[in-house]
């Protein structure tokens, strides 16, 4: 055997009755392309009833929606109910807090319809005193006097005269005293025969 395979052009080949003008003629195949052939007339055999299956609706009924469609589409329901719920949630809570704030401004401006419109800035204006320190007058007070080191003119040499009067000044000055303490914690002797205590007994420490 050479591998070749004749088939047939038509179907009077098969034995039929009724002839065609290529009824007679044969063609020459190898193996290879015969079994390719087959193989290819298989497969596009298959793809053509998965093609079937995908187009064809779940259950069988024509115009059937499939589950997880119809699921999709109520969830979407769903949704836009709820936004639409919110959305006028939010349009209600706006109109409330813009009702507020005009009625607050409306009795504001009828409260200041009628005042005259002052001049007067805020805050401290200039020339008024301020309000400065307040005088710790409960705190005890120390004078302390100061004079010219040199009393004389120091053109000539002449003396300077007293003048009446003094230029005071108070200063609030908080000391801080360093010093040493001494602390000196007696020491006893036993007197008596017991061991309970030692022969010498220091004062302890005192606390705090």
């Amino acid at each position: 055997m050479d591998g070749t395979v004749q088939l047939p052009c038509s179907s009077a080949a098969r034995g039929e009755a009724k002839s065609t003008p290529f009824g007679d003629v044969f063609v020459t195949l190898s193996k290879q392309e015969h079994i390719e052939l087959v193989w290819a007339a298989k497969y596009w055999k298959m793809e053509h009833g998965r093609a079937a299956a995908c187009a064809e609706p779940r259950g069988g009924v024509p115009g059937a929606i499939p589950t997880s469609r119809a699921a999709a589409q109520a969830r979407e329901a769903a949704l836009l109910c709820e936004l639409e719920a919110a959305q006028a949630k939010i349009r209600d809570l706006q109109q409330r807090l813009f009702a507020r704030k005009s009625e607050r401004g409306s009795l504001i401006d009828d409260k200041h319809r009628g005042a005259p419109v002052g001049s007067r800035r805020r805050g401290q204006q200039r020339g008024a005193p301020g309000h400065g320190r307040s005088r710790q007058a409960h705190l005890p007070l120390r004078t302390e006097d100061i004079e010219l080191e040199s009393a004389l003119c120091p053109a000539c040499g002449e003396p300077l005269g007293a003048f009446a009067g003094t230029e005071d000044c108070e200063v609030v000055e908080v000391e801080v005293r360093a010093y040493r303490r001494l602390i000196r914690r007696r020491r006893y002797r036993r007197t008596c025969e017991c061991e309970a205590l030692p022969g010498i007994v220091t004062a302890p420490p005192r606390r705090g």
